[in-house]
């Protein structure tokens, strides 16, 4: 919400009388509960909500559309608060933050005092992900839990294994490709 009420502020400044120092301490206010709320916001919850098996992967896709919005906003940021106005634009991004801070009070889960694993179980039985749930079951019960790896999974396990070679493999390898042995 201070997000919020520094843009309310800019685009109020922006309507009415135009002070500089007053917007240059609006967006000081802006970019301070942008630092500790929003901002870190953005990396916190993608590394709760993924479980484990692939938090690294969608990790990255999160980040890749984090950088993607983050490029956007700022290749349009111009263009854009010129054809609705500074403050019309301003104001527009304080709208933005009160839907995003509702969406998060509505729709994201308190994650304090959760362990990162409690909280994959949770996000299971909301999405009724039934193999990590029947996974925890078994292994609160003390039972031993065998992970299934498909064909696909054996083969890139295969391929990643260092083979053994010897001194022709590589000669014949190499005369291969072309301009290697001259």
């Amino acid at each position: 919400t201070g997000m919020t009420v520094a843009l309310l502020f800019l685009s109020i400044n922006f309507f009415t009388i135009g002070n500089s120092a007053f917007s240059v301490t609006s967006l000081a206010i802006y970019l301070a509960f942008f630092s500790f709320g929003m901002g870190p916001g953005a990396w916190l919850i993608p590394s709760e909500v993924f479980s484990l098996t692939i938090r690294a992967k969608a990790m990255s896709v999160a980040t890749f559309l984090n950088r993607v919005a983050a490029t956007l906003m700022s290749s349009t940021f111009l263009s854009t608060a010129t054809a609705m106005s500074w403050a019309g634009f301003f104001l527009l991004l304080a709208v933005v933050c009160m839907i995003v801070a509702g969406f998060i009070y509505f729709m994201v889960p308190e994650t304090k005092g959760r362990s990162l694993e409690d909280m994959s179980l949770y996000f299971a039985e909301l999405t009724g992900d039934r193999s990590v749930i029947d996974a925890e079951k078994k292994l609160r019960a003390g039972e031993n839990v065998s992970v299934e790896v498909s064909s696909s999974q054996q083969q890139q396990q295969q391929q990643s294994q260092p083979r053994e070679s010897n001194f022709t493999d590589v000669v014949n390898e190499d005369a291969n490709v072309v301009g290697t042995m001259a």
